[in-house]
């Protein structure tokens, strides 16, 4: 008989190794509102404000992106140094 070596080496359920990141990034991802769907621009919106309201809405989406990377390149540090907190 010969033994081939296709034994189950899967890493460990997340659950089982010990390891959790936190979800602090996560939280940071948080969507941002479209502002037609909160009713702040209306079909009587001067258009400019329209567009200053999406300017705006867009500018919170890129911020909370980078604050998700900054937080995310964080945790990747810290784990390689062996601390997840």
């Amino acid at each position: 008989m010969i033994l081939s070596g296709c034994g189950h080496f899967a890493a460990p359920p997340a659950k089982s190794n010990g390891f959790q990141l936190s979800r602090e990034c996560e939280h940071l991802a948080a969507n941002v509102a479209d502002p037609l769907d909160e009713g702040r621009i209306t079909q009587r919106t001067d258009p400019k404000l329209a567009v200053g309201e999406y300017r705006v809405a867009l500018g919170t989406a890129n911020d909370n992106l980078t604050a998700t990377r900054t937080c995310q390149q964080g945790q990747r540090v810290r784990v390689g140094k062996g601390s997840a907190k």
